[in-house]
């Protein structure tokens, strides 16, 4: 071992000496021992070793061993991840820097899709850039930690961090892999606005946020959700009978869980096309275009519906990526 790279709830990732090989990796020992987590892990990095790793921008899975009882996952050493470059730095990305990250995000998606595999992780933390100095911007996924097939986990089951917490599974409905474009549509706004669209802490909060930025999921999407009665309710009194947000103490009494509304640093946005717009310094026509561009794939990954929802195909081909313009594109 060389150096300690970084803690998780897994527990450690440590960068090594391969002496056989004479190369460094990086080595996840998971606390653990050979939990059902970690073979499922393994099952789902065997799968995606039938993948072009380096074409489809997913880490390389080298091999897993056992040592002194704990479970050991061999990975090719990275360099950091998008969230230590916009944190350490403090600044967003432009567009032009937004632009490829996104392309090679949708890359790796349409892979997994094609595979039929849900990610379920996807945050700024998961997404590493290979060699900063030398490759600007060209990243890889990783982290199949929490990595399942379509159709396995049972609708209700939570997963992700809030802040990038898809509608679906908030709601409790059933998962697909919309719910990573769900955290692409996430990171492209942490890359835009330098902070997280989403709170990290209260889900009331989150959903109180989706309200403002995307609007209410659609009635049939309340009806059917298996968590709507946590935050919202019907006025049987009203003539409509439509579902509402709880107020927090409503949202209080129905779960037990006291509501920590705080502002958000898009607050005063009216909407997220207003956030977006009103985030830029004076533009001229092309940057205003691009501008317009990127804000409309946002609008297509971060769709309350995810049936909607752009795919990554799809995605590879809006004006945002290829940089056709408007006039001359179909979308």
């Amino acid at each position: 071992m060389e150096t300690f790279c970084k803690n998780g709830g897994f527990g450690q990732v440590v960068k090594c000496l391969n002496l056989i090989a004479g190369k460094t990796t990086a080595v996840k020992i998971h606390k653990d021992g050979e939990s059902e987590s970690i073979l499922w892990e393994i099952e789902m990095l065997k799968a995606i070793r039938s993948l072009d790793t380096e074409k489809k921008n997913i880490i390389k899975f080298i091999e897993d061993f056992k040592c002194h009882d704990c479970s050991c996952l061999a990975f090719e050493m990275l360099d950091k991840s998008l969230w230590d470059l916009i944190e350490k730095e403090g600044m967003p990305l432009s567009l032009n820097e937004i632009r490829p990250v996104t392309q090679q995000l949708m890359v790796a998606f349409e892979a997994l899709k094609g595979l039929g595999i849900m990610h379920l992780d996807v945050k700024p933390d998961n997404v590493m850039l290979v060699n900063h100095k030398d490759q600007p911007f060209r990243i890889k996924l990783i982290d199949f930690g929490l990595a399942h097939p379509v159709g396995v986990l049972e609708t209700g089951t939570v997963m992700q961090v809030l802040a990038y917490r898809a509608p679906e599974i908030m709601l409790g409905l059933p998962l697909s892999e919309a719910v990573d474009i769900w955290g692409v549509g996430c990171i492209m706004a942490y890359m835009y606005f330098g902070d997280h669209l989403f709170p990290f802490r209260c889900q009331y909060n989150w959903m109180r946020t989706l309200l403002h930025l995307l609007g209410q999921p659609e009635e049939d999407q309340l009806n059917d959700a298996m968590h709507t009665w946590k935050y919202f309710s019907r006025d049987h009194g009203s003539t409509t009978q439509r579902w509402r947000l709880k107020t927090p103490g409503e949202y209080e009494d129905a779960t037990g869980v006291r509501a920590k509304v705080l502002m958000t640093f898009l607050e005063f946005s009216e909407n997220l096309e207003d956030a977006v717009e009103g985030w830029s310094e004076k533009q001229d026509a092309i940057e205003y275009e691009d501008t317009m561009a990127f804000l409309s794939l946002l609008k297509d990954c971060l769709h309350v519906d995810p049936a909607r929802r752009i795919c990554p195909g799809e995605a590879l081909k809006h004006r945002f990526i290829t940089m056709i313009p408007h006039s001359y594109s179909k979308w």
